[in-house]
Formats: structure tokens, C-alpha cells, sequence
């Protein structure tokens, strides 16, 4: 008997359904969502190293400081995001013009960059940082200028993408349906589309406060190369500091300050996304009201040119020209890499996110199917809310949670790779979650049944039936959290320091000064992720024709 057709047998006995779901959903808690919060029940059982901590002073400034700067740095991006993502996204989904379509295809390479090349490549751009020939702009900023520069880099794609994709949904007639009524183009928007984009706004939003909350790898980076890393922390850049320090020196035992700043990060984190959430969904904009003169003055002559040259003047200035500016490497004589230590990480690097991919598709997809086809029952949205947690807590303080779960079987060794791998599977599972459900659900719930009508078993109709329509989501998903995987820095230092990934070991080879060394690994890693960018739009081009 074929694997196949024993699957397909036991998928027919509904005792066995549950069994494998209750299997999968207890998967979820265990390895998943009880090692991401688990840290936050250490502030009780190390009370005595928290206190302590509490108790210093100087301790304490610099948490509070890296709080501080997490959390505005982020704020502020965000709120840069919104008012430039909102026309750019009009742009790429309502105008046509020559090259939009190279135009649209760069505005995703940011997200195909590990962040750690970046966080090197920006730096250079802007600044003239000590040890690099190759000159930038020579700008003098300060570090928390250079953060918010950078992080704008990893999240106006989140916020553009989030836009566009509710924009396509709605129909420009409405629009034009006020205009004839003599309503200017500035009214119609914002009385008509601007209250639609609320789905995006909040999926955008969300997005990008997570993400340059999350951000470790390209900012320690960024931080060390202007020589103000052991000076200037965010969270996540302040646990990977004492991380190192302790790794120098022994005798130093940080844990208590890693606690105390991973909890607090956490539940910020669910509070603020939390209340910015509800006030946007709450927030009603204006429709009532209408101010025809400042609407004719938005709407014609210079100022709708202005606001469209600004959004791509943002998009190439501010995003794209820092994230490329690192290939400037290549007309510099070739340094000396060692390859052996650079194929070893990227083998590790491939390791870790293959077998992580492998674990999300399989456990993903039932709970993906079981949140698209029954959100509304209870386990339904408890499944939905809980898929987030992992996607909105920040990686160093999720994989500094997760070191500390697993803690009492960690003694390194090959343990060290299978913790790593635990940490990439709690924060890419999401990832490849979403992307399973968003798909299932544009899929008619009848096209199954019918199958099984005809006789069809329940894993065979999904197989014969749902799973080729979803293919390219599938493959969508594992590809996207496969290269989030592979540009991960924070949760891998916060598991393991030690552990020989390519991000590590770029940041490793900054660290030392071995600039042009890492920028030529780096551009070797860009090919790597480009390569599977350039992969996951054919897949989804070729599934859309299909379609």
C-alpha cells in the first residue's frame, strides 16, 4: 500500500481527523507559542537578578533608553510610511507610466535583502564610515537619524504592498461616479476610498511597527560601524550587546537585564499594535464634510505632480539607492574571502531555513485550512490571534524567550543548530500560515464537497482539488519565510551567539573591520535571495494564469 493511499484511508475516519488536528494544534502550543511568551513567566521565577537590575541605576537608563528608541523610532517610521505609502501605493495600482513595472518589481528587493547587508550598504550611502574607500554622501547623522533612515528601507515595502493589494479590490467607479457629480478627485478619495483602505491600513501598520520593532541584524550593524554600539541600544540591539559582553566576559550574567527587557518589549509590543489597531478601525474619517476650494486646490495643477514625484523621489532616494548602493563594493579590487567559512555559513544558513520551512508547511497547513474555513467558530479565531503573536513579538526577545524554554536540555553542540531551528520556526510559521489562509480563502468551500460527493476522500480532495489551485501560495509562503529565515540575525544571536549563519557571520566580519570581505559575502547572499524572489514571481505569475 502507497503512502498516498494510506493517508488518503485514514483522512476518511473522522476520529483520526481530530487526532491529527489535536496533534498539530498541540505542536502549536508546545514548540510555537508557550517557548514565545515563556520568558514573561521568568520575571516571577528570577524575581531576585530582575530586582537587582532594577535596582541599578545605570542598568536601568540604558533598558529605558533602548525602550525609548525602539518604540519612537518605530512609531515615527510607521507614521512616514502611512503618509508616502498611501500615494505610492495609488501610484503603482492607478497610474501607468513607462518602466512601472521594473519600478514595481525593485520596490520588493528590500525585502529580499538580508537585513544585515543593509544595515552596511546604508551606512555607506549616507555617511563616510571609517575604514571604507568608497565614497557616500558624507552626511554627519546622528545614530537615531541613521535608524530611522534604515528601518524606512525594511518597512515601506509592508505598508505599500498592504495598500495595494485593498486598492485593487476597489472599483475606481465609485470614484469617478462622485467626480461627474462635481465632486474634485481629492474629495472622492477621501469620502469614498480612503474609508475602504481601512483593512490595509491596520494589515500595513501592524506590519511595519513589528518589523522595525524587530529589526536586530542591520541595525547592530549600522550601530557598530558609526562606533556607537556599546552607546546607543534599541531592545533588540541591547540584548544582542549583553549577549556579546557576557560572551567575553563570563563573569558578567545578564539575564536578569535580558528578562526584564524582553518582557517589557513583549507586552508594550501587544498594547501598543493592540490600541493602534482599534483606534484605526474606530477612527472615522470625515465624509460628511467637504471643502471644495482646498479639494480643487489638492486636485489639479502642480500639486497632485508634486505628491506623485515626492512618493517615487522617497521610494528611490530614501529605499532604494541605500539598499543597492552596497554593489558600489564591486569596483573595488576583489578582497580576500574565505570561501570555506563562507560556504559552511551558508550551508548552515540553508539547514536551518530548509528544515524550518519543511516543519511550517506540514504543521502550517492544517491550521491555515481549520482558521480559513472555520474563522468564525471559537478555536477558530483562537487559531487566527494566536498565528500573530509570533509575527508581532520581536525576534531577539522571541528567540532569548525560547533559549531560556528550552534551557535545561541546551548544552550546545548540535543542540545549539536544533534550538536555532526552533527559533526560525516560531517566527517564519506565520509567514507561511497567512499566506496558506489567505489563499484557502478565495477558494469556494463547495469545489471539496463536491469531490467527496463523488466519492472523493477528505485528504484526496484536498491533494486532487484544493491543493493545485493553492500551490503557488504555498510556495509563495515558503519562500518568503524561507529567505526571512536566511536574512535573520537577532533571534539567531539571542539563541545561539556562536551559531555560524551568514548574518552572524557578516556581522562577525563588520565587527572586525573586514568590510569589503563583507560586503562581497553580502553580495553573494543578495544573488541567493534574489534568485528565489525571482522564483516565488513566477510561481505566482504562473498561478494567476492558471487561474
Amino acid at each position: 500500500m502507497s503512502l498516498f493511499k494510506r493517508i488518503n484511508d485514514i483522512s476518511n475516519n473522522n476520529r483520526s481527523r481530530k487526532a491529527w488536528f489535536s496533534f498539530v494544534c498541540l505542536i502549536f502550543l508546545i514548540l510555537i507559542i508557550i517557548p514565545s511568551v515563556y520568558v514573561i513567566l521568568n520575571i516571577f521565577t528570577e524575581w531576585g537578578r530582575v530586582s537587582e537590575v532594577m535596582d541599578d541605576p545605570v542598568m536601568m537608563s540604558a533598558i529605558t533608553g533602548a525602550l525609548w528608541n525602539s518604540f519612537s523610532i518605530a512609531a515615527i517610521v510607521t507614521v512616514i510610511d502611512i503618509l508616502v505609502g498611501i500615494p505610492m501605493a495609488w501610484i503603482f495600482v492607478r497610474k501607468q507610466f513607462k518602466g512601472k513595472k521594473y519600478l514595481d518589481t525593485l520596490m520588493d528587493m528590500p525585502l529580499a535583502f538580508p537585513t544585515a547587508v543593509v544595515g552596511i550598504s546604508a551606512v555607506m550611502f549616507w555617511g563616510a564610515p571609517a575604514g571604507i574607500d568608497i565614497p557616500g554622501l558624507g552626511i554627519v547623522v546622528s545614530p537615531y537619524l541613521m535608524m530611522i533612515l534604515l528601518h524606512a528601507i525594511f518597512t515601506f515595502p509592508y505598508m505599500v504592498r498592504s495598500l495595494s493589494a485593498i486598492l485593487e479590490q476597489i472599483e475606481p467607479n465609485y470614484e469617478t461616479a462622485a467626480m461627474t457629480l462635481s465632486a474634485s478627485r481629492f474629495t472622492a478619495v477621501r469620502t469614498i476610498t480612503l474609508p475602504l483602505f481601512r483593512a490595509g491600513l491596520v494589515t500595513g501598520t501592524i506590519l511595519c511597527f513589528a518589523r522595525s520593532l524587530s529589526e536586530t541584524g542591520g541595525t547592530y550593524i549600522a550601530l557598530s560601524m558609526m562606533g556607537v554600539d556599546s552607546t546607543f541600544f534599541t531592545g533588540p540591539t541591547f540584548i544582542a550587546y549583553m549577549k556579546d559582553l557576557a560572551k567575553v566576559d563570563p563573569t558578567i550574567d545578564p539575564t536578569g537585564a535580558l528578562i526584564l527587557i524582553s518582557v517589557l518589549m513583549i507586552i508594550l509590543a501587544l498594547i501598543l499594535l493592540i490600541v493602534v489597531k482599534t483606534l484605526i478601525t474606530k477612527f472615522k474619517i470625515p465624509i460628511r464634510k467637504v471643502w471644495p476650494q482646498f479639494g480643487r486646490l489638492l486636485s489639479r495643477g502642480a500639486m497632485p505632480k508634486f505628491k506623485d514625484a515626492f512618493s517615487i523621489a522617497f521610494l528611490v532616494v530614501i529605499v532604494l539607492l541605500p539598499t543597492f548602493y552596497i554593489f558600489t563594493f564591486l569596483t573595488q579590487p576583489m578582497a580576500d574571502i574565505n570561501y570555506g567559512a563562507l560556504l559552511s555559513a551558508v550551508g548552515v544558513s540553508f539547514l536551518i531555513a530548509g528544515i524550518a520551512v519543511g516543519f511550517n508547511i506540514v504543521f502550517g497547513t492544517p491550521i491555515a485550512l481549520y482558521i480559513a474555513r472555520k474563522r468564525d467558530t471559537t478555536l477558530g479565531r483562537i487559531l487566527d490571534n494566536l498565528v500573530n503573536v509570533p509575527l508581532i513579538i520581536p525576534t531577539t526577545a522571541l528567540g532569548f524567550s525560547l533559549a531560556l524554554f528550552w534551557g535545561s536540555i541546551y548544552t550546545g553542540g548540535v543542540l545549539s543548530i536544533v534550538m536555532v531551528i526552533m527559533g526560525h520556526i516560531a517566527f517564519t510559521f506565520p509567514l507561511v500560515v497567512r499566506n496558506i489562509t489567505g489563499a484557502v480563502e478565495e477558494v469556494d468551500a463547495s469545489f471539496e464537497e463536491v469531490a467527496m460527493t463523488l466519492g472523493a476522500k477528505p485528504f484526496q480532495a484536498f491533494s486532487k482539488v484544493l491543493m493545485p489551485i493553492i500551490k503557488s501560495s504555498i510556495i509563495a509562503g515558503a519562500i518568503l519565510a524561507f529567505t526571512r529565515s536566511l536574512g535573520e540575525t537577532g533571534a539567531t544571536i539571542a539563541i545561539d551567539p556562536t551559531a555560524n549563519t551568514v548574518p552572524v557571520y557578516i556581522t562577525t566580519l563588520v565587527k572586525a573591520g573586514n568590510y569589503s570581505e563583507a560586503a562581497f559575502c553580502s553580495i553573494v547572499l543578495i544573488v541567493i535571495c534574489f534568485v528565489l524572489l525571482f522564483a516565488i514571481k513566477i510561481m505566482i505569475s504562473r498561478g494567476g494564469r492558471r487561474a
